[in-house]
C-alpha cells in the first residue's frame, strides 16, 4: 500500500461486461428473426410470382381400339384370292393365299387413271381428238390376230379421249391401251415406267406393269394393291361414269359391250375384268345407308376354273351382295361422355367430356383412335368451356370433336403455392 494504492471492487465492471454481451445477444437474436422474415417474404414473392404448373391430362378413353361386336361375313370367293373395303370408310379385309397373280385387263385401270392425269376431263367433256394412224391401225391388226380382246378402228378416223376411254374400258380392247400410252408417253416402255412409277408412288409393292393392258405375264399384283386402285378409278367421276356404261356407241367400232356382265346385278355399277387363263374382277356396288349412298369395292384374282371371267363375275355378285347389309350408322362418342379428367394442383381432378355426339359409319371391328389436344392456357375457364379438342377416327372417317370441362378451373390457392416449391 506505499505506493497510495486502492482498492477497487471489480464487481461494477463484470456486472458492466455482462449486459453488453446480453444486448449484442438481444441484437443478432433480432438481426436474424429479421433475415428471417426477410428470406420468407422473399420465398413467398417468388412463390406468389413464379408460374404455376399447368393441369395434367389423364385420359380415360383409350387411344386406340376397335368397334367392339362380331366382325361382319364377307361372301369370299371360295377358290381366288380377294379383298374387300367399304369406299372412304375402311378396309374389310383380305382372304385367300395372297400371291403376286396375272391381272390381265384390270391393269386397264392404272392405264385409264395415268390417262387422265395427264389429260384431265370432266364429266361432259370429249377432250382433245386423236387421228388414227397407219401404225395404230396396225397394232389393231396384231392384236386382232393375236386373239386379244380390240377394238375396231380404221386409218385417219378421229376419236376423242373420251371415246378412247370407252373402248378402252367398255370391250376391253387391248389395241387403244398401247394407243394411248404412245400418245401419253411417247412409246409404250416409257408408259409402262409411268405405270411402274405411280404404282411405287401409292405404296404397291407388290404390283409390277409389263405393259398398258395387262396381257403380258409380267403385269402382276395382289387383290389389296388393286383395291387402292380401284378406289382412286371409282374415285374419278369421267372413269366411274364409263365403268357403269354397259354399252357405247363409236364411230367405226359401232356398238360396244362392257365385259363386265355383272353391271345391274346386286347394284354393281363397276368396275373392271379382266381374263386370260384366270379370271378378275375389280367390282363396285352401290350401298345405300340411309340417305347415304356408300360404294362397296372388291377385288378378285386367279379364279381359274374352266370359265374363270364367268367364275370372277358370280364371285363379285356375291361379295357385292354381302356387302349391302355390312356398314351402319354407329354412335362412336356421346355428348357429356368423359374422355379424361384434368389433374388441377390444389384441387379434385376436374372431368373432361364430348362436347358433341359423334355418329359415323362403321361395323365391328373397324378401327377407332381417340387423340386429344388441350388448350395451352386453361386456368380461369368457367364451368362448361372448350378445354381443346380431339381428333377421333372410325375407319377412314375423321371428325374434330370439342372438349369441354365440366367445373370451373381455378388458379391454385394461395396456401397451396406457399405450400408447394
Amino acid at each position: 500500500m506505499a505506493r497510495g494504492d486502492q482498492w477497487v471492487s471489480t464487481r461494477g465492471g463484470r456486472r458492466s461486461y455482462s449486459g453488453r454481451n446480453s444486448t449484442m445477444l438481444a441484437r443478432r437474436l433480432i438481426v436474424g428473426v429479421l433475415i428471417l422474415i426477410l428470406i420468407a417474404g422473399l420465398v413467398s414473392i417468388v412463390q406468389l410470382v413464379r408460374g404455376v404448373p399447368s393441369p395434367k391430362y389423364t385420359a380415360s378413353l383409350a387411344s386406340s381400339s376397335k368397334i367392339p361386336g362380331t366382325p361382319p361375313t364377307v361372301a369370299w370367293p371360295a377358290h381366288a384370292e380377294a379383298a374387300a373395303e367399304i369406299l372412304g370408310v375402311g378396309l374389310l379385309g383380305q382372304h385367300g393365299y395372297l400371291h403376286e397373280t396375272e391381272i390381265a385387263s384390270v391393269a386397264k385401270m392404272t392405264t385409264a387413271l395415268l390417262t387422265l392425269k395427264a389429260h384431265p376431263l370432266s364429266l361432259g367433256q370429249s377432250g382433245p381428238s386423236l387421228t388414227m394412224t397407219p401404225q395404230d391401225y396396225q397394232i389393231y391388226v396384231n392384236d386382232k390376230n393375236a386373239n386379244d380382246s380390240v377394238g375396231a378402228i380404221k386409218v385417219g378416223e378421229v376419236l376423242s379421249e373420251e371415246q378412247l376411254l370407252e373402248m378402252l374400258l367398255i370391250p376391253s380392247a387391248d389395241n387403244i391401251a398401247t394407243v394411248l400410252a404412245n400418245w401419253d408417253a411417247g412409246s409404250v416402255s416409257r408408259f409402262v415406267t409411268q405405270m411402274n412409277n405411280y404404282a411405287a408412288s401409292l405404296g404397291l409393292h407388290h404390283t409390277h406393269y409389263g405393259d398398258p393392258s395387262g396381257v403380258t405375264p409380267s403385269t402382276l399384283s395382289i387383290p389389296r394393291d388393286q383395291l387402292k386402285i380401284e378406289a382412286l378409278f371409282m374415285s374419278n367421276p369421267v372413269l366411274a361414269n364409263i365403268a357403269a356404261m354397259p354399252q357405247a356407241t363409236l364411230p367405226v367400232a359401232g356398238t360396244v359391250y362392257n365385259v363386265n356382265y355383272a353391271l345391274g346385278h346386286d347394284n354393281i355399277v363397276g368396275a373392271k375384268t379382266g381374263s386370260i387363263l384366270t379370271g378378275s374382277f375389280a367390282m363396285a356396288t352401290q350401298i345405300k345407308l340411309g340417305q347415304t349412298n356408300l360404294l362397296g369395292l372388291g377385288t378378285i384374282l386367279d379364279v381359274g376354273g374352266v370359265q374363270p371371267l364367268i367364275g370372277a363375275l358370280h364371285d363379285g355378285e356375291r361379295m357385292a351382295q354381302s356387302l349391302q347389309t355390312i356398314p351402319r350408322q354407329l354412335t362412336v362418342l356421346r355428348k357429356g361422355q368423359i374422355v379424361g379428367y384434368l389433374d388441377v394442383p390444389g384441387a379434385s381432378p376436374d372431368p373432361v367430356v364430348a362436347g358433341e355426339t359423334v355418329t359415323e359409319i362403321g361395323w365391328p371391328g373397324l378401327s377407332e383412335s381417340f387423340t386429344p389436344t388441350l388448350a395451352k392456357s386453361v386456368y380461369g375457364l368457367p364451368a362448361g368451356a372448350k378445354v381443346g379438342t380431339a381428333t377421333l377416327t372410325v375407319g377412314e372417317q375423321l371428325k374434330i370433336v370439342p372438349l369441354k370441362v365440366t367445373n370451373a378451373v381455378v388458379h391454385p390457392s394461395i396456401v397451396w403455392r406457399l405450400t408447394h416449391f
